[in-house]
């Protein structure tokens, strides 16, 4: 729990800064949902942190192999199940939004 008289408060500007905004929105989503008060975890943070650090990475990896991927015609089974399944959140997201 943070507390200015135990000298582990951080301001948002601190936190942002020292974790930057992606990785504090990781830590506070993580921070707890519930009826108790929020747990921030700077553990969690940090980890958060290393998590974008290592997608960013596959990223750039997938990107610069991109012509090793798959190419072709998407018609076999799983390519329809996942265009389905995509085309089923897309159409539940702009149902959310319109409400």
């Amino acid at each position: 729990q943070m507390s200015k008289s135990t000298g582990n408060f951080l301001t948002l500007t601190q936190a942002v800064d020292k974790f930057s905004a992606d990785g504090m929105r990781l830590a506070l989503a993580d921070a707890g949902d519930t009826v108790e008060d929020a747990n921030f975890v700077e553990a969690m943070a940090d980890a958060g942190i290393l998590r974008l650090y290592t997608w960013v990475e596959w990223v750039k990896e997938m990107i610069a192999n991109r012509d090793s991927l798959r190419s072709g015609p998407a018609d076999t089974f799983n390519d329809r199940v996942f265009a389905s399944e995509m085309n089923a959140g897309i159409m539940k997201t702009e149902q959310n939004y319109e409400k």
